[in-house]
C-alpha cells in the first residue's frame, strides 16, 4: 500500500517523554526561583551575634540596622550591632537613617550618620533614607519636605553611598505631594500583608518596581524585636 506521510514521524511515546521532561524542568525552574528568595530582618534596637545566629538558622539571611535616629543623631548602638550582624553569620547587611525634618540641616545628618559608621570601620552595604510618619515626622509643607529629602539624597551621593527609600504609598505621598524625586534608587516598600511577594505592590512616586518588601513589622524572634522583610 501506498505510505501514509501523515503518521510517518509520529512517536507518541517519545512525544510524551519530551512534555514530561519539559513539564519536571518547569518545576525545577520554579523550585529554583523560590530557592533564591531571600529573607532579612531590620532592626532598630541592639542585638547580639548569638541572636543573629539564632535568626540566621531560621532562614534569615540579612540585616538592615538603623544607623540614625529620628531625634537627630547617630544611634549610638547602630555600629555595634553592625558588627555582630556580620558576627552572627548574616550575608548582607545594610543600614537606615531616620531623618529628623524639625532638626534641618540634611546634609549634616547624612554625613553625621556616615562619620559615626566610619568611625567604627563599619562594613555595610546600602543606606537607606526611611520615609514615613506624615504630621508626625514630617512638615506640613509637602515642598519643603520634597526639598529637605532631595538635599539628603544629594549629600548621600556626594559622600558616595549607594543609596535606597524605604516608604510606601501611605507615607510617601502625603509627605511630599507624590513627587518622584526618589524614584531614581531602589524602593523598600512596607506592607503588612504577611506575604512575601511583590504581587500586592501598586506604582507611587515613580517607581514602577520595588527591591525589598517590608512585609511584617514588630515581630520578636530570637530575643530581636524585629520587622521581616524579603526580596526575589
Amino acid at each position: 500500500p501506498p505510505e501514509n506521510n501523515t503518521f510517518k514521524n509520529h512517536h507518541p511515546i517519545k512525544e510524551q517523554t519530551t512534555k514530561k521532561m519539559k513539564a519536571i524542568l518547569l518545576v525545577v525552574v520554579a523550585l529554583f526561583h523560590v530557592a533564591k528568595a531571600t529573607y532579612g530582618v531590620d532592626l532598630s534596637a541592639e542585638c547580639l551575634p548569638a541572636s543573629f545566629q539564632c535568626l540566621k538558622g531560621k532562614g534569615y539571611d540579612y540585616a538592615i540596622i538603623r544607623a540614625y535616629e529620628s531625634v537627630g543623631q547617630p544611634d549610638p548602638t547602630g555600629p555595634h550591632t553592625v558588627y555582630n550582624a556580620w558576627s552572627g553569620g548574616m550575608v548582607d547587611v545594610d543600614v537606615y537613617m531616620f531623618p529628623c525634618f524639625s532638626c534641618g540641616n540634611p546634609a549634616g545628618q547624612v554625613q553625621a550618620t556616615v562619620a559615626n559608621l566610619q568611625k567604627y570601620n563599619c562594613k555595610y552595604g546600602m543606606l537607606w533614607l526611611d520615609i514615613e510618619g506624615p504630621g508626625t515626622y514630617w512638615g506640613s509643607s509637602q515642598s519643603a519636605n520634597a526639598a529637605f529629602i532631595s538635599e539628603l539624597i544629594k549629600e548621600a551621593n556626594a559622600l558616595g553611598q549607594k543609596l535606597g527609600i524605604y516608604t510606601s504609598a501611605s507615607q510617601w505621598n502625603p509627605i511630599t505631594g507624590s513627587s518622584t524625586i526618589g524614584s531614581a534608587y531602589p524602593l523598600w516598600y512596607a506592607h503588612y500583608d504577611g506575604n512575601p511577594s511583590f504581587g500586592d505592590f501598586q506604582s507611587f512616586g515613580g517607581w514602577s518596581k520595588p527591591a525589598i518588601k517590608q512585609y511584617a513589622g514588630s515581630t520578636s524572634s530570637c530575643g530581636c524585636g524585629v520587622d521581616l522583610n524579603w526580596y526575589p
